[in-house]
């Protein structure tokens, strides 16, 4: 069941401060249009009922997908690496059962949302994106910002991401052979697969992937 929270909002145009109900969590089983919401980031919108100047409020939202058995929190800007919930664990007496994964920022959680529905291991791509991430770095000579999975094409054996390098963090696409994947695969299932078990949200991105490949070597 979705959840909304009245908030206080300082217009940053006119000061004007006005209640405003704000959509905290969904459920995809109770609200179909909840992905489409989130892809469209609604929840995410505000706009001041006395000037009307509109912007984006960022807030945490827990979006639940039971039929393909996820759970994302989002929490913007979050570092921690694990988020625990002991409200949410009573609350759902299933949550063992489930993928529970934290992200940082909205373009995080649609990506999650793309993975986790497709039954990708978010685990391994977040590897095969780290080891891609250093060959756009080497190839543009630029650092790397953020990167996103965009497409996975078994025809053409391919795995493709969205990489935002530079200081003007400019779009740059980049392939590689599905090979790469699946042996990011074999490793999270040889050497990580026990972290699913653990309490919490787990924050599986790339530093979450530095470290675990610095742990695997150091093994």
């Amino acid at each position: 069941m979705s959840e909304s929270v009245s908030k206080h909002i300082t217009c940053p145009k006119c000061s004007q401060q006005t209640a405003t109900n704000i959509l905290v969590s969904g459920n995809t089983a109770d609200d179909p249009m909840l992905r489409k919401m989130i892809f469209d980031e609604t929840p995410f919108r505000w706009k001041c009922k006395k000037c009307g100047f509109s912007s984006k409020y960022q807030h945490p939202f827990l979006y639940s997908d039971p039929a393909h058995g996820f759970m994302i929190y989002y929490i913007p800007k979050v570092e921690r690496q694990k988020v625990s919930d002991a409200k949410l664990e009573a609350e759902f007496s299933d949550m063992s059962e489930l993928k529970k994964r934290i992200v940082p920022d909205i373009n995080a959680m649609k990506e999650k949302i793309v993975l986790l529905e497709n039954g990708i291991n978010d685990m391994a791509v977040e590897l095969t994106k780290l080891a891609v991430s250093e060959i756009v770095a080497k190839e543009t000579g630029h650092n790397v910002y953020a990167g996103y999975f965009t497409d996975m094409n078994v025809e053409k054996n391919s795995i493709s991401f969205q990489f935002f390098v530079g200081g003007e963090k400019r779009s740059y696409i980049q392939s590689t052979r599905l090979e790469v994947y699946r042996r990011s695969l074999d490793l999270v299932r040889r050497n990580f697969a026990r972290e699913e078990k653990q309490p919490g949200f787990l924050n599986i991105g790339r530093e979450w992937a530095k470290a675990s490949l610095d742990k695997y070597k150091k093994n």
